[in-house]
Formats: C-alpha cells, sequence, structure tokens
C-alpha cells in the first residue's frame, strides 16, 4: 500500500472526529508476548500493531464495526459506560 491508502485506511468516516463514540470493537484475550511473536504477520493482523512498535502486552481485536452515526462522549481515563442510541447502532 502506498502513504495515500495508508492515510485513507487510518482515517475516520465523514462527520466521524475526536470526542465521539465511532465504532463497537469486541476484544479478546489480553495476554504478555514475545518479541517474535509479535512479529509474526497473522499475529499483527489480530491485534493491530507491528513487532517492537507495540508492548510485550496484546489484546486481540475479534470485531470492529462503525457506528451508524457518531454519538458525542465526554472522554474520562480507563474503562466507563457511555449511553448510545439504539438507533446509532450496526
Amino acid at each position: 500500500l502506498d502513504d495515500d491508502e495508508i492515510k485513507d485506511l487510518k482515517s475516520l468516516p465523514p462527520g466521524f472526529g475526536k470526542g465521539m463514540a465511532v465504532a463497537i470493537v469486541e476484544l479478546g484475550e489480553t495476554f504478555e508476548t514475545t518479541l517474535e511473536e509479535r512479529c509474526d504477520p497473522d499475529f499483527q493482523r489480530k491485534v493491530a500493531a507491528f513487532g517492537a512498535d507495540s508492548g510485550m502486552r496484546a489484546t486481540v481485536i475479534r470485531r470492529a464495526e462503525y457506528l451508524k452515526r457518531p454519538v458525542k462522549v465526554s472522554g474520562r481515563g480507563g474503562v466507563f459506560k457511555a449511553n448510545v442510541d439504539k438507533s446509532a447502532i450496526p
């Protein structure tokens, strides 16, 4: 992929931006890894991180899907609940 294609893939859809819930993500297990494991292409696709650029712990991303429309959410540290209108859920 060239730089423009990568930029497009990393960009949010029009209308989606900072301060918004934009997707539902289903996460798998979090576990410790070795550098050798993190350099495996299949592993990199599952955790969306690359070799030495990633930390020693990884969380598998099972599924990610954009909401039908963005939902304004006040950011907070850690894990928290947010109200998302059912009509925004894909």
